[in-house]
């Protein structure tokens, strides 16, 4: 998505961010009812007295809206909310291994954009046992429209291609002992109907237009130490999953896939953070053509830079400029190799790094939770963009 007029009027999303989060949905009363109705004292830290959700998030049960303000590249301008719902407090939890547990989390969301894609599903992040047993369920309907470039040896044929169906995923990991790894596994079904927005041409059409189920389980090992799922300023977060897709699991297409994440986030100084991103994502050249993983990071559409292999890495420096405000800045480079789904082939060495960086802010919303809100501009290779960050742009709740 490129700068445009439309693009500038969400300069004021991030404010309209501040405003939503706090507006309680459904909202029950918790406990003896010291806070009744909209009481002020909900939106204010008592050691500062700033505007701060924690209370809010801490005292009841309900709703949470959070708006999902979208500006990346890859689907254009549009909008979204996300109904959230936390299970309890955040207090009085302790994992095994001496950190907080996060709260279990359910929520639905929808989304539409600029570019005619829409997107529904519901969630639910499970912390259970005091953290020993953590499981992700999420079910969702796609309709998307996405840019994809058949030919990553440098023609400059683009074509958009939408995809509709249903997704499920599922996922349980089971804390070793009281350590911070864990183990487990995942399965993925889904059946989507791929065809062309704009006209492809019969090449084009034979290697895309066509109906889709995928089905896979995966084997998983987790180890995290973050601070907080939500912002993390401290601690590590690795994972990696192999996973096979085959006809016993319900797919109609046979290959293996791999990823790898690692997050570390570093204290330097009293005012200054470190983040640090590496990822890697392979699969089989049997896996159909949306299946196969892209450079993604921040001022680089989805799926621009497609190959059967990609490598990533990102470092970003959080500055405590004063009180809640956080000055961001960040820089990312990734490659895309192996084989296309025109059955070239690109080595390591012949892929070029495909790179973006920017310049952000946040401010801390909940510091009990440790969540901060707020606004990044990306400049990539292609084009800039446009991000509202709710949490960290390097999410990894499940």
């Amino acid at each position: 998505m490129r700068w445009t007029s439309k693009s500038r009027r969400l300069s004021c999303a991030f404010w309209f961010v501040l405003v939503l989060v706090a507006v309680p949905v459904f909202g029950a009363e918790k406990g003896s009812g010291k806070h009744k109705g909209s009481d002020p004292a909900l939106f204010r830290d008592p050691d500062d007295g700033k505007f701060d959700v924690s209370g809010w998030l801490s005292s009841r049960y309900g709703f949470l809206p959070v708006p999902i303000i979208i500006t990346g590249p890859t689907f254009g301008a549009g909008g979204g909310v996300n109904l959230l719902y936390m299970h309890g407090k955040l207090a009085g939890r302790v994992a095994p291994n001496g950190h907080r547990v996060p709260p279990n989390i359910t929520g639905v969301a929808a989304i539409a954009t600029e570019n005619g894609s829409r997107a529904a599903g519901a969630y639910n992040l499970g912390y259970w046992k005091n953290d020993r047993l953590r499981t992700t369920t999420f079910l969702g309907r796609p309709n998307l429209n996405l840019d994809f470039y058949p030919d990553v040896l440098g023609n400059e044929l683009t074509v958009k291609m939408n995809l509709s169906g249903w997704t499920f995923f599922e996922e349980v990991k089971w804390r070793l002992g009281k350590s911070s790894f864990f183990v487990g596994g995942n399965y993925v079904y889904s059946t989507s109907t791929s065809s062309p927005v704009d006209q492809g041409g019969p090449v084009i059409d034979e290697l895309l237009q066509r109906d889709y189920t995928i089905g896979g389980l995966g084997a998983a090992m987790v180890y995290d130490t973050r601070n907080t799922i939500f912002t993390p300023t401290r601690g590590t977060f690795a994972k990696v999953v192999a996973a096979t897709h085959a006809g016993w699991l319900g797919s109609g297409y046979d290959y293996p896939s791999f990823r790898g994440q690692l997050l570390k986030y570093l204290r330097l100084s009293r005012i200054f953070d470190l983040g640090l991103r590496a990822e890697a994502q392979s699969v089989g050249s049997s896996a159909p053509y949306f299946i196969y993983p892209s450079v993604q990071i921040r001022g680089i559409a989805n799926k621009r830079y497609q190959g059967q292999h990609v490598v990533v890495g990102e470092f970003q420096l959080n500055w405590r400029v004063y009180d809640r405000w956080r000055a961001i800045g960040f820089f990312g480079s990734g490659k895309a190799f192996g084989d296309n789904k025109l059955k070239q082939h690109t080595s390591f060495s012949e892929a070029a790094w495909r790179s973006s960086k920017g310049l952000g802010f946040r401010y801390e919303i909940a510091r009990q939770y440790g969540m901060q809100v707020g606004v990044d501009y990306a400049w990539g290779p292609d084009d800039t963009a446009f991000y509202i960050t709710v949490g960290s742009a390097w999410n990894s709740f499940y």
